[in-house]
């Protein structure tokens, strides 16, 4: 994933090509330096209005690095509550234990931490046991890393599955470096929704150029582009908007982006809350607060089309269509019946019910109680996601985060498979 001359290569090839060196070293340092001047007129924003009993970690919760058979994946917020122990620290959650570590952790709102885990449930996890994996489940398949189900592309801070050649769950450092960038260039020098939306437009405007298999059905869409206000709501230090503010010490250490002041890439550590003192938000956010500003403050900046976001670019053609409409049905058949011809009315059953339970009924989602559709089967359940059948090397990347590397330090412009 690295790429270009880092500073320890510079003196070898002085001796062969100086002049050339010396250009490369000046420009080095010249990107270098401008990064840290952006991030040095980031630092040091402090919230008000601070409720002390919003403080986190709370007493008992501390801090501790996952380890090698600890499962995490595409999800900061939920790997960051694994690595507190508010979720287990192995990453294999289930249903309550989300509902209930969301709100306490950063009070997410009842309703949308349910719609999440139904279809964390539903598409990436066990149905009878309501559990799931934060990272890839046994052998590779299910789990959070499940492309085009809860994880889709146009992230905040991840690579597009196809365009990462199946690493879509490692933060990326040219990403994060972007949006330090918009940040430092924003009129309030923080991460709030002027900075995010305009990370939004770059990201899909990106993806939309240069990945011709890009997923946006109408769920998995809503998940990308509100993930995008989750910095300022849920990761900003108190209450955004409220004396809280989406300051760069939390935004770097929620997503675990550690800067190398030397090389001026960011490596991917473990997510945990910042050391200094931070407050979650003192009023729960929801799925109708989170549709709405999502949808009317991010989203606006590109509007990507769904369920076809190949239109309006040269992406646009038959197999990418056909492709959608592939992945469309993926996003919604459980994974437990991936490749099975079996009746789904039970598990749409037990989704709706979930659903109903926190006051989303099927009135208000427009639909009659009995609808089902008995022909949502993914074809090949032992593939780890993927529209066209992943290589081995594709499967070998779709697996849980390793921490303390450096990924994508360039726009992946065609598939990194090296």
């Amino acid at each position: 994933m690295r790429s270009g001359l880092s500073l320890l290569t510079l003196p070898a090839l002085a001796l062969a090509f100086p002049g050339a060196v010396r250009d490369e070293k000046r420009q080095l340092l010249g990107t270098v330096g401008n990064l840290l001047n952006d991030v040095s007129g980031l630092l040091g924003s402090v919230a008000s209005s601070i409720d002390p009993d919003n403080f986190r970690p709370e007493s008992g919760y501390d801090f501790q690095a996952p380890g090698p058979n600890d499962s995490r994946g595409p999800c900061p917020g939920l790997n960051l509550l694994a690595n507190h122990g508010y979720l287990p620290r192995n990453g294999y959650v289930n249903f309550g234990q989300v509902v209930e570590a969301t709100a306490r952790g950063f009070n997410m709102g009842a309703d949308l931490a349910t719609v999440l885990c139904v279809f964390a449930v539903l598409t990436d996890g066990d149905i009878e046991t309501e559990s799931w994996y934060l990272g890839a489940g046994p052998q590779n398949v299910g789990g959070l890393v499940r492309h085009s189900t809860i994880e889709v592309d146009i992230s905040p801070n991840r690579e597009d599955y196809f365009l990462g050649c199946g690493d879509n769950h490692h933060l990326s450092s040219r990403i994060f470096t972007q949006n330090v960038q918009f940040a430092a260039q924003s009129a309030d020098k923080d991460f709030g929704y002027d900075t995010m939306a305009r990370h939004y437009g770059a990201n899909s405007r990106f993806s939309q150029q240069y990945n011709p298999w890009l997923y946006y059905f109408p769920f998995p869409s809503i998940v990308s582009v509100v993930a995008f206000n989750f910095y300022p709501e849920y990761f900003s230090n108190g209450t955004y908007g409220s004396g809280g503010v989406a300051n760069y010490e939390s935004i770097s250490s929620i997503v675990g982006a550690q800067l190398n002041k030397e090389t001026g890439q960011y490596e991917y550590v473990p997510e945990r809350w910042p050391e200094q003192g931070w407050y979650r938000r003192s009023t729960p956010y929801g799925a109708v607060e989170a549709l709405t500003d999502g949808f009317t403050r991010i989203y606006p900046s590109n509007l990507v089309p769904m369920p076809i976001a190949q239109l309006g670019t040269p992406n646009l053609n038959v197999s990418t269509i056909l492709c959608d409409i592939y992945q469309g049905l993926n996003s919604v058949t459980p994974l437990e019946l991936g490749g099975e011809t079996t009746d789904i009315e039970a598990q749409i059953t037990w989704a709706l019910g979930k659903l109903v339970a926190v006051g989303i009924s099927d009135t208000i989602l427009g639909c009659p109680k009995d609808v089902t559709n008995n022909n949502i089967l993914y074809p090949n359940s032992t593939t780890a996601g993927g529209p066209l059948g992943p290589d081995p090397v594709v499967v070998s990347r779709a697996g849980n985060n390793v921490y303390n590397k450096v990924y994508f330090t360039a726009a992946p412009t065609t598939p990194q498979c090296s």
